[in-house]
């Protein structure tokens, strides 16, 4: 699936733009419980302002309507180490959203100075892991996550050779 990327400003976080609704009444099972869990994500990402484009992103798909949130957990560390993070709506699963949002990540670090993508999942063997392992991510151990306990740290290179377009 075709999916572009746009940067969700603040005000986007605190005032949810249509093409929210429009993904939510397409992608979601339902749409109300869509809102309630997505009001808590958006939530998180209004608390925890970061830099351009170390922020927050939306994923289009070719009709404009939101199809998924994704962005990095802050600007790269001393070592110029990313954290990504990604998720799309329940209906659109499986086909490829997730794996272009990561991709998408990856262009934009290596683009500003990036030069390793870390990610984290609950387990080594799920949907995330898959689309980690298709963006040329490997697991490299666990750590403990102060929200989510233990979890699996992946990993990937982002020098100028091997960066994702």
């Amino acid at each position: 699936m075709v999916v572009r990327l746009i940067p969700a400003s603040p005000d986007d976080i605190r005032k949810p733009p249509p093409a929210l609704r429009r993904g939510l009444e397409r992608f979601y099972p339902d749409v109300a419980a869509g809102m309630t869990h997505l009001d808590a994500i958006l939530a998180i990402m209004g608390a925890n302002p970061r830099p351009a484009p170390w922020a927050d992103w939306w994923a289009l798909d070719s009709s404009d309507a939101i199809v998924g949130l994704c962005g990095f957990k802050g600007p790269p560390d001393a070592d110029a180490v990313v954290e990504i993070a990604y998720g799309s709506f329940p209906l659109i699963e499986g086909r490829g959203v997730a794996t272009a949002m990561a991709r998408g990540l990856l262009a934009i670090a290596a683009a500003n100075g990036a030069r390793t993508a870390i990610a984290h999942t609950l387990a080594p063997d799920n949907a995330s892991a898959a689309v980690l392992t298709r963006d040329g991510f490997t697991p490299v151990g666990t750590v403990i996550d102060p929200d989510d306990g233990e979890v699996w740290r992946w990993q990937r290179s982002l020098e100028p050779a091997s960066a994702t377009a």
